[in-house]
């Protein structure tokens, strides 16, 4: 909104970046070029090969970091082909060897001590599948080696809760769960079976990547974060769990609260209400304005953000644990895991496996929160790519807040604030393949309400809480 003379600088910078760019585009042209030139003359040139060698090693790291396979494999051949050229010793033939071969560490330090079975992440009917890879043994695992790839670790202690702690080894990288500003690996803190319901999921604290999808609807740039640990819920709430919610503020002798917070299908708080009471002025589900009846098991829809803060504050009464909505990079990491996929289930897409429109033989709708079992992150968290958008805490920023190595943060909002837009996050019942894909972003007003938008709820680990 901003007149364009107060762009101006950023233009010129703009404009100077992308004629850099352009020239630096043609010396590498020109500069392979000559080097080209040079082994027609001398075919086992040393230098010529050491040269190019460089230079297809750095487009093999560019298209492996935007996850371009394609780009990648043929780097990889030209380089192959120029180490191979290369004298036994050469100094660039053994990092490049090193390089291709992509070996990395793994340390792993847990509260108390876990025994480790480590399944490795490979592709099967397009999908990522834990396969079994053996014991790490016991912990402390030190810089234990391990082929560069993603990974799952089933930590088991007898006394405590079962958790699964993925990891990623990128290429020559040490996993060592060290936290930013820190120098010693944080543990993993394995907690005690009553610390989580049956449909809590613990996803530890740790290093993801967020970001980075070119595809991605306002999908933020590749950036490497700290997320400190948290529980969140396997399923999004449901409407069984929120007529509970309603009955409970009427018994308390809340009822214009009740009122307040009910599925209405418009954003005023004068809209048709979905639910109906029944003599008793319990709520109930009724035919909607299309005639369906919601299924108690479906997800709730038409809520604002303010009846799902108002319901996580209520929960968090009741029960005494810090429920609340997810920070939207909370939200990313529970969908993606920690090597950046871009669906929870990985990198490719098929309709049968989320609720999404094209899922649907006949008419769109939601369905029941324990169907479409694929859509499902590595911590067991179900519905995050379809089914229902989930309301996040954060306000809603084009560009983000954070930068590379920092720590995800969530937003204690002041439920009086109307104007603030916030953020939405996952896919829904009629939605597109892009927008299912884990970085994507969307966002609204907190007034707003929607046929297609819920939510589901988070706490952080007693002493693992995020900056506030």
């Amino acid at each position: 909104w901003e007149p364009e003379e107060a762009k101006a600088a950023g233009w010129a910078r703009q404009d100077a970046a992308e004629r850099a760019e352009r020239e630096a585009s043609l010396l590498e042209l020109k500069r392979e070029a000559l080097l080209q030139g040079a082994l027609t003359h001398a075919p086992e040139l040393p230098e010529a090969h050491a040269a190019l060698a460089e230079l297809e090693l750095s487009r093999h790291q560019s298209a492996e970091r935007s996850r371009e396979e394609r780009q990648g494999a043929q780097a990889e051949l030209r380089l192959r082909d120029h180490v191979d050229a290369l004298p036994e010793g050469h100094e660039v033939r053994r990092r490049a060897a090193a390089y291709l071969k992509g070996d990395g560490a793994l340390t792993l330090i847990t509260e108390p001590e876990a025994e480790v079975a480590l399944y490795r992440y490979v592709a099967q009917n397009r999908r990522l599948v834990a396969v079994g890879a053996g014991s790490l043994g016991r912990t402390p695992v030190r810089e234990r080696s391990l082929p560069m790839g993603s990974y799952l670790c089933v930590l088991r202690h007898p006394d405590r809760a079962e958790v699964r702690y993925p990891v990623h080894i990128g290429r020559g990288e040490h996993w060592d769960g060290v936290p930013p500003g820190e120098r010693e690996p944080r543990p993993v803190r394995l907690p005690r079976p009553a610390e989580l319901g049956p449909d809590d999921c613990l996803v530890p604290a740790g290093w993801f990547w967020s970001g980075g999808d070119p595809d991605a609807v306002d999908g933020l740039p590749r950036r490497r974060l700290w997320c400190d640990g948290l529980v969140v819920r396997r399923f999004p709430l449901t409407n069984r769990e929120y007529l509970a919610f309603l009955d409970a503020l009427v018994a308390d002798g809340r009822e214009a609260e009740a009122v307040r917070h009910q599925p209405r299908e418009r954003a005023a708080e004068e809209g048709v209400a979905v639910y109906g009471r029944d003599a008793a002025g319990r709520f109930v589900l009724r035919p909607d304005a299309d005639g369906d009846v919601w299924d108690a098991d479906w997800p709730v829809l038409l809520v604002d953000w303010f009846g799902a803060s108002a319901y996580a504050a209520w929960l968090a009464e009741r029960t005494g644990q810090p429920w609340r909505l997810l920070a939207e990079l909370e939200w990313e990491k529970v969908a993606r895991g920690v090597d950046g996929r871009f669906f929870p289930w990985g990198d490719r897409f098929d309709a049968s496996w989320t609720c999404t429109r094209l899922g649907h033989q006949g008419r769109p709708r939601p369905a029941v929160v324990d169907s479409h079992p694929v859509d499902s992150s590595v911590y067991g968290v179900r519905g995050l790519a379809g089914n229902v958008l989930d309301w996040c805490a954060d306000e809603f920023r084009l560009d983000g807040s954070l930068q590379d190595g920092e720590v995800v943060s969530w937003s204690r909002a002041d439920p009086a604030d109307v104007a603030t837009v916030r953020v939405r996050r996952g896919g829904h019942w009629n939605g597109t393949t892009q927008g299912a894909r884990a970085a994507t972003r969307s966002r609204d007003k907190p007034g707003f309400r929607d046929e297609r938008l819920g939510f589901r709820l988070g706490r952080s680990l007693r002493g693992d809480e995020p900056l506030p």
